[in-house]
Formats: C-alpha cells, sequence, structure tokens
C-alpha cells in the first residue's frame, strides 16, 4: 500500500511538472550552457535506498563561467544518527567525526536549497541522488524547489549509445567515465572529493559537446526538471 501510495505521488508530481513547463517556455533554456551556473553534489550514504537508508555527509562545488570555483567547495557531516560499522569502514566518518564536526541537518539542508535557487544541479547517477534528497526534503519540511538536475552518468550512457558502444554497466562508475576523456585517476573517498571529480567530468562533457550546447541539449542528453 505505501509503495503504491509513493507511485501515485510521484506520478502526480511528474504531470503538475510536465503541465508547469508547458505553461511557461523557459528562455533561460536557450542560454549557451557557459552562462548558467551549475552545483554539483555527492552525497554519503549508509546505503542505497533512500526510504530506509541515511545520508550522512554532503560535498558539493559550484561552476560559473565554465570553470570550478574551488573557494566554493563545501563537505558538511550531518548529525543524524549513529554511524554503523559497514558504513565506518566504507565512508571512513566515525561517530566522534560526527560528534566533533557534524552540522544540524536542517541547518544544513536550508543552506543547501538556498545555494540551489537559480542554478543547475548536477549529479553523478541521478536515481540515487534524487531518492535521498527527496527524503531529506521531506524531513526537514523545505520549501518545493523546482530545478533543472543534470546527470552525468546518463549524459555519457548518451555519448556512448551515439557510437554504439557496448559498455557494461561497471563501464558508467564516475571514475571509468573520467578515463574516457583523459582525466586522471582519482581515489573516490568522501563526498567533495567525488563532487569534484564530477564536476571535472561534466566540464570534460561540455568540451566535447561544443560552445554552442544550451541547457535544453543537455537535458536532452541527460537532465530533466525535477521538483523537491
Amino acid at each position: 500500500m505505501a509503495s503504491l501510495l509513493k507511485h501515485l505521488r510521484q506520478t502526480k508530481e511528474e504531470w503538475k511538472l510536465r503541465f508547469e513547463q508547458s505553461l511557461r517556455p523557459n528562455k533561460a533554456y536557450k542560454k549557451p550552457w557557459i552562462e548558467h551556473e551549475y552545483l554539483v553534489l555527492d552525497m554519503e550514504t549508509t546505503g542505497l535506498d533512500g526510504d530506509q537508508d541515511r545520508a550522512i555527509s554532503l560535498g558539493w562545488v559550484l561552476i560559473k563561467n565554465g570553470a570550478i570555483k574551488l573557494a566554493s567547495a563545501r563537505h558538511i557531516l550531518l548529525d543524524n544518527g549513529p554511524i554503523d560499522e559497514k558504513t565506518i569502514a566504507i565512508h571512513m566518518i566515525t561517530d566522534q567525526d560526527i560528534a566533533e564536526l557534524g552540522r544540524n541537518p536542517s541547518v544544513a539542508m536550508r543552506y543547501l536549497r538556498q545555494l540551489l535557487l537559480d542554478k543547475v544541479l548536477v549529479v553523478h547517477h541521478a536515481p540515487i541522488e534524487k531518492a535521498f534528497l527527496d527524503t531529506l526534503w521531506r524531513a526537514h519540511k523545505l520549501k518545493p524547489l523546482t530545478l533543472v538536475m543534470l546527470d552525468t552518468l546518463a549524459m555519457e550512457r548518451e555519448v556512448q549509445g551515439r557510437k554504439q558502444a557496448m559498455l557494461s554497466n561497471d563501464a558508467f562508475r564516475l571514475g571509468e567515465c573520467r578515463k574516457r576523456y583523459g582525466l586522471p585517476d582519482y581515489q573516490g573517498h568522501d563526498a567533495l572529493g567525488d563532487a569534484q571529480a564530477t564536476a571535472e567530468l561534466l566540464l570534460a562533457q561540455l568540451h566535447h559537446a561544443g560552445t554552442d550546447c544550451n541547457l535544453k541539449d543537455l537535458i536532452q542528453k541527460g537532465g530533466k526538471l525535477v521538483r523537491f
């Protein structure tokens, strides 16, 4: 019953988004990609289920005028519960780290929402990130926000699909995608590191897409309008 209600709610939201989009042709979508600002986000979580697991940290960096703004980089630990041994082994974040550096999740999410205003949200593998953001939005009763979300994984699938390349799912992991653009190896170890690595991948993808590529083109390659 719960899953049915969730499906109906998601379907209602999707139709609402399509209706809103049909009412107002967005001129901003036709601007070259370089004229937009992007917030590239990654999260560390206790698992992959946005309903059952928890986000324990957020990492993000901004792209403006076609460049990564390192001064904007943030890594925030969320003080929202104890960390189990499996999660500690994967992310190297302990209860002591949370006690010393953890931030109030509600405050952190309100800060993130403010940053997202008038920006394009970028992630690698949108379904997981979207599920956790949906949960955080509901848990902390944030005001609704509609924005464009780009998925660098989906964008890479589109590129390789046009090449008719037969690749396994592992070939679309962040590190493997980076290799195809000649980006250096990196060791994914925290949300900020992954956010910066995703930002570099996005810029490489945009470089190959060409300077005349606009936001509408990017949405068609691997993005969509979402509402939190």
